[in-house]
C-alpha cells in the first residue's frame, strides 16, 4: 500500500478501505479483567522463573497512551515477559501463523486483541486496526519490527514499513531492549535454563522528533536502538546459563557439520552435538560458545583457515551467530557448485511430516502424510501409501513459486503459494524447519532473473 506522511488524507483513504472489509474482518479487542488476572498469576511465575529485571519504568509516568512499544525479538515469550512491567494493556501485532485455528485465534485476538499479520492480510487491513487503537481508542501497540524471534541471538534488521509506519502515526514510541532471554530461553530450545533477563526502557522517539526525520532516518535508528547481540553480552557479563542438556535441539538450527561438510547429520545429546557422518562431537558451553570434544575423521577445509583450532580440544565457534554464518555460506556455495549440476538431486528430506494448506487465518486443511524433499528445482511432497482417500501423485512446488519461506514456533516450515499458505509440520521434534527456510531464500536468490 502506498504511505503517505499527511495523516487526514492517509486516515480518509484508510477508513474507505475498511468500510468495504469491516464486516469480514477479525477486530482485535482485549478484556482487561483477564489481562490483569495473568499478570498477577503468569506474570508473576514468569519473572520469578526468567529472574528478570526492569529499568527505566518510570518513563510511564510521563508518557502516557497513545504510544507504540518496539523490542528486540530474542525469544517467544518476549511480549508476555514485556507485559509483566508495562502499566497499560497492549495491543501486540502477531503472526496469523498461531491463529489458524478457532480457539487460538479467538483467545489471541478476542481476548489479548492481537493484531494478525502476515503476507496475505493486506497492509491497509492491518494498518487500519493499528489506527483505530491508537488514534480512535488512545490505545498502546506493541511491535517486533524484526518480524521473527533469533535463532542465532543476534537482531537482524527490521522491516522498512515499520519506520513508515511511526513517521505517519507520529505519537511517543517506547524503545524495550531485553537482554539475556534468548540465553535463558534460545527458540531452538525445549528447556528453560537458570540465568538472568534484563529489561531497559526508553523513549526512542517523542512525536515532535519524528515530524522533523526522515523515514531512512528513523529506520537507521530503530535499527540502531535495538541491535544486541545476547551470547556476546553474555560472555561480556561473565554470566552462565546453565541446564544438565544444553544442547538438545541444536539440530533446530545447526544443520551443516563443520568438519566434514554434510547437512542434516547432526544430532544432540545433552550438552553435546554430534555429527553421524565423521564423528566430530562439540560442547555447547554454559556461556553460548562452543569447545571441540572430537575433531572427527573427515576434516574439513575450515580448519586451514587462520585462526582456527587445528587439534580435537579448545575453542571452537565463538557462538551459534558464527557456525550459522558459516553454514549459510557452505550451504549457498554447494548449491550453487554441486545441486545446480544435479537438479533432481535431494538437499534436505524428511519422513513422517504432515502437509497443511490454509489461507489467511481459517483453519488449515490436511492434506495428508508423507515425506518432503527439497531438491534444487523446489519442494517435492510425497504421500504415503496407505493415506485415504488415495491421492493421485506427488505435489510439487516449484521453487519461483514459492514466496516468504519462514519458520513457526520451534520447527513448522511454512511458505506461500500465490494466497495460499502451506505447513509442513513434523513428526520429530528434532526435524529442522529453519533449514528449508534457508535453503528455498537462497535459491529463491539463484533462480532470480540477473540484471
Amino acid at each position: 500500500m502506498p504511505w503517505v506522511d499527511d495523516f487526514d488524507n492517509f486516515f480518509h483513504t484508510v477508513c474507505n478501505e475498511v468500510a468495504m472489509i469491516h464486516a469480514r474482518r477479525y477486530t482485535p479487542t482485549i478484556q482487561p479483567a483477564l489481562i490483569w488476572l495473568i499478570r498477577q498469576t503468569y506474570g508473576r511465575w514468569l519473572q520469578k522463573a526468567y529472574n528478570t529485571s526492569a529499568q527505566g519504568l518510570e518513563l510511564f509516568k510521563r508518557i502516557k497512551p497513545p504510544f507504540i512499544l518496539v523490542g528486540n525479538h530474542s525469544t517467544i515469550l518476549d511480549p508476555f515477559i514485556a507485559n509483566t512491567y508495562i502499566p497499560h494493556n497492549v495491543n501486540w501485532i502477531a503472526s496469523d501463523g498461531n491463529m489458524r485455528n478457532k480457539v487460538m485465534r479467538f483467545i489471541m485476538i478476542k481476548l489479548a486483541g492481537c493484531i494478525p499479520k502476515s503476507k496475505a492480510i493486506p497492509d491497509i487491513e492491518t494498518v487500519s486496526w493499528i489506527f483505530e487503537i491508537i488514534k480512535k481508542k488512545k490505545g498502546v501497540v506493541g511491535i517486533y519490527p524484526e518480524g521473527y524471534s533469533s535463532w542465532n541471538g543476534s537482531s537482524v534488521k527490521s522491516f522498512g514499513s515499520t519506520a513508515k509506519l511511526l513517521k505517519t502515526l507520529k505519537v511517543p514510541v517506547v524503545c524495550i531492549l531485553t537482554k539475556g532471554a534468548y540465553m535463558t530461553k534460545p527458540r531452538w530450545a525445549h528447556t528453560r535454563r537458570r540465568g538472568k533477563v534484563e529489561m531497559g526502557f526508553t523513549e526512542l522517539f517523542a512525536p515532535e522528533t519524528l515530524k522533523t526525520m526522515k523515514v531512512d532516518e528513523i529506520d537507521a535508528r530503530l535499527n540502531e536502538a535495538l541491535y544486541h547481540e545476547d551470547p556476546a553480552w553474555v560472555m561480556q557479563k561473565g554470566y552462565v546459563y546453565e541446564h544438565r542438556r544444553l544442547a538438545e535441539y541444536l539440530e533446530l538450527v545447526l544443520y551443516a557439520c563443520p568438519s566434514c561438510g554434510s547437512l542434516q547429520s547432526l544430532h544432540s545429546e545433552k550438552r553435546l552435538i554430534k555429527c553421524r557422518e565423521c564423528g566430530f562431537i562439540a560442547e555447547y558451553k554454559a556461556d553460548g560458545s562452543f569447545a571441540i570434544a572430537d575433531r572427527g575423521i573427515m576434516p574439513h577445509p575450515l580448519y586451514e583457515e587462520p585462526g582456527k583450532e587445528p587439534c580435537g580440544t579448545g575453542n571452537f565457534f565463538p557462538s551459534i551467530k558464527e557456525w550459522d554464518l558459516w553454514q549459510e555460506a557452505h550451504l549457498a556455495k554447494l548449491l550453487d557448485t554441486v545441486y545446480c549440476q544435479d537438479p533432481g538431486k535431494a538437499i534436505f528430506g524428511d519422513d513422517n511430516v504432515q502437509l497443511l494448506k490454509g489461507k489467511r487465518m481459517d483453519t488449515m486443511k490436511k492434506l495428508g502424510r508423507g515425506s518432503i524433499m527439497l531438491t534444487y528445482e523446489g519442494l517435492i511432497f510425497k504421500p504415503r501409501r496407505d493415506e485415504k482417500p488415495r491421492r493421485a501423485g506427488n505435489i510439487q512446488f516449484p521453487i519461483e513459486d514459492i514466496d516468504a519461506p519462514g519458520v513457526l514456533k520451534w520447527n513448522h516450515f511454512e511458505f506461500y503459494e500465490g494466497n495460499t499458505v502451506y505447513r509442513i509440520k513434523f513428526a520429530n521434534r528434532d526435524a529442522s524447519g529453519k533449514k528449508y527456510a534457508t535453503a528455498v531464500d537462497l535459491l529463491l536468490k539463484a533462480h532470480a532473473p540477473k540484471t
